[in-house]
């Protein structure tokens, strides 16, 4: 077991970010000692905090990440998760795109007959 100092290195999560994810019951540790309130971890919770640094830099919150690792624990259903939402996130960026491109030809056009004063 490691001590969250050692655990927060060998996981690279700030040790206020690791008490800030035992309150929200995101990564509690393995053992609170009872006499001196340390914390530790076990070896094995350092692949759920790096799925959750994993999950933190595709942008998901802290709700959306408890309740992705909550659903899609083990790492297949996570890998299909994430593929799932990165074509979720394509499909509406191309839409977005889509969208944008005959708006921004009409913005031009405004903005091409504002310079000329409307003339021509």
């Amino acid at each position: 077991m490691f001590r969250i100092g050692e655990f927060s290195r060998l996981a690279m999560i700030s040790i206020r970010m690791l008490r800030h994810y035992d309150k929200l019951g995101l990564l509690r540790p393995g053992y609170i000692d009872p006499d001196s309130g340390y914390r530790y971890y076990e070896a094995a919770q350092l692949c759920t905090a790096g799925r959750i640094r994993a999950l933190r830099a595709l942008g998901f919150g802290l709700a959306e990440t408890s309740e992705i690792l909550t659903r899609y624990g083990d790492a297949d259903s996570l890998r299909r998760y994430l593929m799932q939402s990165l074509s979720r996130t394509q499909a509406q960026a191309r839409a977005l795109e889509a969208r944008a491109v005959p708006g921004l030809h009409v913005v031009g056009e405004a903005l091409d007959g504002h310079r000329t004063g409307g003339k021509g």
